[in-house]
Order: structure tokens, then C-alpha cells, then sequence
């Protein structure tokens, strides 16, 4: 037999082997390096998951903002179905990201979702995919991986695999406590919607055709009462 045949029938016959010694050597390399990476992470998390709530909740201006922000995509989504937008409230109003929005779409909804919210319709002021979820998910996260290496000394794999689970399972509902009662405001009635503002632009193609969308959509806001400059116009 040729010597490199017999050579290529030995790498055959070892290479599944070499995959597997491979393998091991990776998933421990994993399950080392994963509650190292955790305990990093949970450590992030605890400094920065309450601050990011603390500067929202001792401004009630962003809270007023940020619920109507989620009121405009609920009204949004009821009309188009489930959206990929994503928002952020500021002092005199709140962006809206992704999707194909139009302006003249997104400033009607803005205006029915502060109709209803003055009409009573609070619920329309907390979203599921609200950012302060995945906040308080994390920070949860963070909390039982700590007190658990506090109180235990170490960790382990499956450790870490179930407090991911249960801060999944308890998470979302602890988001929308926080939503409701740290993070929005629904006293709107002096609220007012002032324009909307396109900033930036984005090309997408479709069957050969270009289209010009927007990047971000600024719904701006003011406190009846106050003064402002001009109307921001689309």
C-alpha cells in the first residue's frame, strides 16, 4: 500500500477521535469559564442596573414620556400587528427606531395613545418588550448569583443554568411592577404633543425599487403652560 494511503486511513480513523478529545476540551473550557464570566457580568449589573432606573425615576418628565412612548407602540402594533421598534423617552419626548415608520403614522398614533391615556387606559402605558425588563431580569440575575456564592462559597454549571431560569420565569413579571410603578407616569393631562422630527435616513431596496426610510422618529412634547420654541414640523 502506498505510504501516504496508509497515512490518510489513519487520520481517517483518528480524526473522529481528535473531534471528540477537541469537544471535551472546549465544553470544560465553557463550564469553567461560564460562572467566571457570570459573576463578571452580575457584578455589572448590580452597579448599573439600579442607576439606569434610578435616573429615570427621578425624572418625571421621562416618565410622562416613556409612557406615552409605550402607549404609541401599543396603538401602533394594534393597527399593524407585532412591530421591531425599539424607543427611548427624554425630557421633551421620545424616539422611535426600526420598522417602516412614517411620520404622519407615528405622529396620529403618538396623539390617540395620549387620548386614551387620558381617557383611563393606563394599561396602555406598560409594553412586555420594555427595556426595564431586561434591566430587572439582569439585576435579578445578578442578585441570586451573589447571594448564592455568598451564601454557598461557589458555583457551579447548573447553578448558574437555573438562576438564569428562574430570573427568566420571574423577570418579566418584576419588569412590569417596575414599569408601572418606578419607570412611567400617567399623569398626562397637561402633556402635549408638539410635532415629530425625522433624524437620519436609511435606504432599503424592495424588488429592484429604492426607498428611503427613516432612521429615528423624534415625537417631540410639552407641558401645557410652559414655554417652547417653535413646533418642531414634519
Amino acid at each position: 500500500m502506498h505510504p501516504m494511503l496508509l497515512i490518510f486511513g489513519v487520520f481517517l480513523l483518528l480524526l473522529p477521535w481528535v473531534g471528540l478529545v477537541l469537544l471535551l476540551f472546549f465544553l470544560f473550557l465553557f463550564l469553567l469559564l461560564l460562572p467566571l464570566g457570570f459573576a463578571a457580568n452580575s457584578f455589572f449589573w448590580l452597579v448599573a442596573g439600579p442607576r439606569r432606573i434610578f435616573r429615570v425615576l427621578t425624572n418625571r418628565a421621562v416618565r410622562r414620556n416613556h409612557a406615552l412612548e409605550h402607549a404609541t407602540v401599543n396603538v401602533l402594533e394594534e393597527r399593524f400587528g407585532p412591530l421591531n421598534i425599539s424607543g427611548l423617552a427624554f425630557d421633551d419626548g421620545f424616539s422611535l427606531r426600526g420598522g417602516v415608520l412614517d411620520p404622519a403614522v407615528v405622529i396620529e398614533a403618538a396623539r390617540q395613545a395620549l387620548r386614551r391615556l387620558r381617557d383611563g387606559e393606563v394599561h396602555l402605558a406598560l409594553h412586555r418588550k420594555c427595556g426595564t425588563t431586561i434591566i430587572v431580569t439582569n439585576t435579578l440575575a445578578s442578585l441570586l448569583f451573589l447571594t448564592l456564592l455568598v451564601l454557598s462559597g461557589h458555583v457551579t454549571f447548573l447553578s448558574v443554568v437555573l438562576l438564569l431560569f428562574l430570573a427568566q420565569l420571574i423577570g418579566p413579571v418584576a419588569g412590569m411592577f417596575v414599569q408601572k410603578y418606578m419607570t412611567t407616569a400617567v399623569d398626562v393631562e397637561r402633556l402635549e404633543i408638539s410635532g415629530v422630527e425625522i433624524r437620519g435616513n436609511r435606504v432599503a431596496h424592495s424588488m429592484r425599487i429604492r426607498f428611503v426610510l427613516p432612521e429615528e422618529l423624534f415625537v417631540a412634547t410639552r407641558q401645557r403652560g410652559n414655554v417652547r420654541e417653535p413646533e418642531i414640523l414634519f
